[in-house]
């Protein structure tokens, strides 16, 4: 990657949904340069996708938590990946170290609707414990702009 490829992926990571002409008025290149710069980089693997971020308190979600995760001795993380992409409150997931191994961050109607996501993550094929933190307050953090 060099300089242009980083403003690009720079001003990316600001706003996915930056036009051609936008992005390259940043990288100083035409739009259709900045459209190739862009196509490289996806075929590179830099960049992987883009998506919307949906606020899950606007679609009846309020209830945000962490919900770390122990597997059983010699479970199968395949196993668990899978049935974990079966549950629709499940937003986040990662394979983490430390006491727990895997972290999910979920998001769900009430109090009554997180307890019946734990009881069904306990019920999964290899949890052995589970522990949940409430989100109280999403921190909103903003990167800088490209000049």
């Amino acid at each position: 990657m060099d300089d242009i490829d980083r403003r690009i992926v720079g001003a990316l990571r600001v706003q996915g949904r930056i036009s051609f002409r936008e992005l390259g008025r940043l990288a100083n290149l035409s739009p259709n340069a900045t459209a190739e710069r862009v196509a490289r980089l996806q075929e590179r693997g830099v960049i992987t996708g883009f998506t919307a971020q949906i606020s899950p308190e606007a679609i009846g979600l309020a209830l945000q938590a962490f919900i770390d995760l122990k597997l059983k001795p010699g479970a199968s993380m395949d196993a668990f990946e899978r049935a974990l992409s079966r549950i629709d409150a499940v937003e986040d997931a990662a394979s983490v170290t430390g006491l727990f191994d895997v972290r999910l961050r979920v998001a769900c109607k009430d109090p009554a609707h997180l307890g019946q996501l734990i009881e069904l993550l306990r019920s999964v094929t290899g949890v052995q414990e589970t522990s949940s933190t409430v989100i109280c307050r999403s921190l909103q953090l903003t990167r800088a702009k490209m000049q």
